[in-house]
């Protein structure tokens, strides 16, 4: 934690942010990074700073940072959407990745714990306060794991990465993540989506362990696999905030567009050049240079 001048709580200066209804607090963090940049995680909105900086320019950045970050939720908090949670109810009929299933949430047990199996999510309500969408996300995410697992890989016998581990996160706040050890992370979210958003999620984080930065490199890599990509990703924003996990409001059954392509160079032009911090493993939301 980032401490300023004599204050031992420098967050204590931000005021928390609004976002869809809910206050986040602000927390500084020093890292080793060249660039100072601002994000949504685990419910924070965590401002990062370089920690080979002097005061007075941390003090700035910090400053600038949580200005941009504030003014963005303000007027475009659509692009952060995938920090939002799911919610789901007793009784609800949900279809992720096609396979319907209806939620039966029952009461009494010691602990809450939910699972998988023979067309429903079985959630125990239990004393412990986990509540029914916490859950069935948790359950889902285990039961998804090697459908993403074998999703990845085999987007992965292009690229010839080695990979560490692959797992579905029911509390990612990006669309997915690459570690510094090639560990991919997936959103549950994209479960609940088209397939093309899922495709272009794991084309990113793959393009990750050959590319860590978001440089021109970077993106033609993308290009190659995915040339549609830039529509994609504006197409993500939109569908993101509107995510339905009823059946009944969601299309379901989209074939790959992209697994039986053949490969192809593709130019790209007017690439994004933002660099992101090198092994964070989340989107950069903004950069100070």
């Amino acid at each position: 934690m980032l401490g300023i001048g004599n204050n031992k709580n420098p967050e204590a200066k931000l005021g928390p942010l609004e976002f869809y209804g809910k206050m986040l607090d602000v927390e500084i963090v020093e890292a080793k990074i060249r660039n100072g940049y601002a994000s949504i995680r685990n419910g924070k909105v965590v401002i990062r700073v370089p920690k080979r900086c002097n005061m007075r320019s941390k003090e700035r950045m910090i400053k600038e940072l949580y200005g941009k970050i504030s003014k963005s939720l303000k007027k475009k908090p659509e692009s952060f959407i995938s920090n939002l949670p799911l919610r789901f109810y007793n009784g609800e009929k949900i279809a992720p990745n096609g396979e319907k299933l209806t939620i039966e949430v029952r009461d009494g047990a010691m602990r809450g714990s939910a699972r998988v199996g023979n067309g429903r999510v079985i959630a125990r309500l239990g004393s412990d306060g986990k509540d029914v969408s916490d859950l069935v996300s948790k359950a889902l995410a285990r039961h998804f794991k090697g459908y993403v697992t074998g999703y990845v890989n085999t987007w992965n016998k292009r690229f010839g990465s080695e990979l560490g581990g692959i797992k579905v996160s029911r509390g990612l706040t990006v669309w997915g993540s690459c570690s510094p050890k090639n560990n991919i992370t997936i959103n549950l979210r994209l479960l609940f989506m088209d397939k093309k958003f899922l495709d272009y999620v794991v084309v990113h984080e793959l393009s990750h362990t050959k590319v860590r930065s978001h440089s021109k490199r970077f993106w033609t890599l993308i290009g190659k696999y995915i040339p549609e990509y830039r529509n994609i990703r504006r197409e993500l924003k939109v569908a993101g905030a509107s995510i339905s996990t009823e059946v009944l409001e969601q299309k379901q059954g989209t074939e790959n567009l992209y697994a039986n392509k053949p490969e192809r160079e593709s130019e790209s032009e007017n690439l994004e050049k933002k660099s992101a911090p090198a092994g964070e493993g989340q989107r950069t939301i903004f950069d100070f240079r």
